[in-house]
């Protein structure tokens, strides 16, 4: 294994242990917080893998990098921020993923991670923690499969456990949010 691919797979396993503790917290604004932590070790890990000649894996780099901003802009403006405010953050960053996926084009694996970001995107712009959670699992093949034909480690890994570990806080939680209201702000 080269160097790079190396480092790029130890980046991958920090982002994915991010990834999984941020389903198992109760507060919308703890999700946000891990699952920005964890698109930081995931840029980097993709572009690492991309240096060390995965050239499908910059689709992955960049988005996860958008990623950090869109969760940052939700948790900046949670408090403040109105359903129509938050719907139009998730289609303009859903369109951003679009485009930046077209120009990061490699091969039509790209479509399988471009459909996972956008539905995360959706996820994310949620208050409702298990119905992000469901719209997580519902991402999570599209980008396992893309992780497992562009050889990251970190990430195939990440989605498998991903999906089990947010059905494991679905089904955990799912008793202690009240069917049709959002989480009170902290």
């Amino acid at each position: 294994m080269h160097t790079w691919e190396t480092i790029a797979q130890i980046f991958g396993i920090i982002a994915l242990a991010a990834n999984v503790m941020s389903f198992h917290f109760k507060k919308y604004r703890q999700i946000v917080t891990f699952q920005m932590l964890s698109s930081v070790f995931f840029t980097v890990h993709f572009v690492l893998l991309y240096v060390s000649g995965r050239t499908d894996a910059l689709t992955a780099g960049v988005l996860n990098g958008l990623s950090l901003f869109r969760n940052g802009l939700l948790l900046f403006t949670e408090k403040k921020r109105t359903q129509p405010a938050t719907a139009l953050i998730a289609g303009c960053f859903s369109a951003a993923v679009i485009c930046i996926g077209i120009i990061t084009w490699n091969s039509w694996l790209s479509v399988l991670f471009i459909i996972s970001m956008v539905l995360v995107t959706v996820s994310m712009s949620v208050r409702k923690p298990n119905t992000l959670r469901i719209l997580s699992m519902i991402a999570a093949p599209f980008a396992f499969l893309y992780d497992i034909l562009i050889g990251s480690i970190g990430g195939s890994v990440n989605e498998a456990i991903s999906f089990l570990s947010v059905l494991i806080a679905f089904v955990k939680n799912r008793k202690n949010e009240a069917p049709e209201t959002e989480e009170p702000s902290p």
